[in-house]
């Protein structure tokens, strides 16, 4: 195989196909503001849970957010970052990025259920976060 033959491939391998760029701008798009509102929530968690309390009290279920603590928001920010970074490398076309992803949203479905008591179980988000780890996993195979 020649040069010419050899770039050819490599620039064929490192195209992102059209339901890459739309998982990972969906992607980008969710994880960042998710990210940006955890983090928000813990550097203003005084101020916030009154407000949720608040809310939980029109919208039943929102409450238990506001009994969370704040070291939920943080841990959930953190993997909030983690996804974002993940989406970021899988963008570059690398398949440790999807690493980062799957891994993160996982932990994200789990993280519920360790700081808030009698959390449900949450099947949409298990649903949508299985479909798009799915999706994902369809384009492992070409991610350097």
């Amino acid at each position: 195989m020649n040069n010419n033959e050899q770039n050819s491939k490599q620039r064929q391998r490192l195209q992102r196909p059209q339901l890459l760029i739309v998982l990972c701008i969906l992607s980008f798009i969710g994880s960042g503001i998710s990210g940006i509102t955890f983090f928000t929530i813990y550097s203003s968690y005084e101020e916030i849970i009154p407000m949720l309390i608040q809310i939980g009290e029109n919208f039943p279920g929102m409450g238990m957010f506001s009994t969370a603590g704040k070291n939920f928001y943080l841990t959930g920010s953190v993997l909030y970052l983690f996804s974002f970074v993940g989406i970021n490398l899988i963008w570059r076309m690398k398949k440790v990025g999807f690493h980062f992803y799957a891994g993160s949203q996982i932990m994200l479905l789990i993280l519920p259920f360790v700081y808030i008591q009698g959390y449900p179980i949450p099947i949409v988000d298990g649903l949508i976060t299985a479909l798009f780890i799915g999706l994902y996993t369809t384009f492992y195979k070409i991610l350097n």
